[in-house]
């Protein structure tokens, strides 16, 4: 049986109550009941502002994000075109050193998938970037790249969260 959860906020990832909040949930699951992952985005906010591609972009100060993340941390292999967070502030900077990109070859590795968080990345501790990270990918993501399911819920499997790679009609 369910017991049910009435958040009255949303938090982002960087809060510092972020992992209580999702440890929190996942104890009104009972043992072996899989936490859908629509739960978990209901209390943690995705940290991406927007995406960006960009031309011979240098991440040497970024952090991963995304599939590149996934691929430093679960059997995901990672896209060409590797995956960097930076912040709003940065990519005020960034916007300006950096050609946008609106199509490429898809084995182009000059190419970078840049997300902008409000936050600092780097400032996360492990445990909030993994659940941040989690939360970053869109239900069409999700649905377009069913691998990205296995790899996040191996991120995430001592919180036996269930992320879906189909459309599903959840219960009340």
């Amino acid at each position: 049986m369910l017991n049910l959860l009435v958040s009255t906020k949303m938090a982002m990832a960087n809060s510092p109550n972020s992992v209580a909040l999702a440890k929190q949930l996942f104890s009104f699951y009972e043992d072996g009941q899989s936490v859908p992952v629509h739960e978990l985005k209901s209390l943690i906010s995705s940290p991406r502002l927007f995406d960006v591609y960009l031309k011979d972009f240098v991440g040497s100060e970024s952090i991963f994000a995304g599939d590149s993340y996934l691929d430093l941390h679960t059997n995901l292999a990672d896209s060409i075109q590797k995956t960097y967070a930076i912040t709003l502030s940065d990519w005020e900077v960034v916007c300006e050193l950096y050609v946008e990109v609106d199509s490429f070859h898809f084995r182009d590795a000059s190419v970078s998938k840049v997300q902008v968080w409000p936050y600092d990345p780097r400032s996360l501790s492990p445990e909030q970037m993994r659940l941040a990270v989690a939360v970053s990918f869109t239900d069409s993501e999700l649905l377009e790249e069913p691998r990205l399911c296995g790899a996040l819920r191996n991120l995430l499997s001592e919180y036996r969260v269930e992320f879906y790679w189909e459309r599903r009609a959840y219960d009340s």
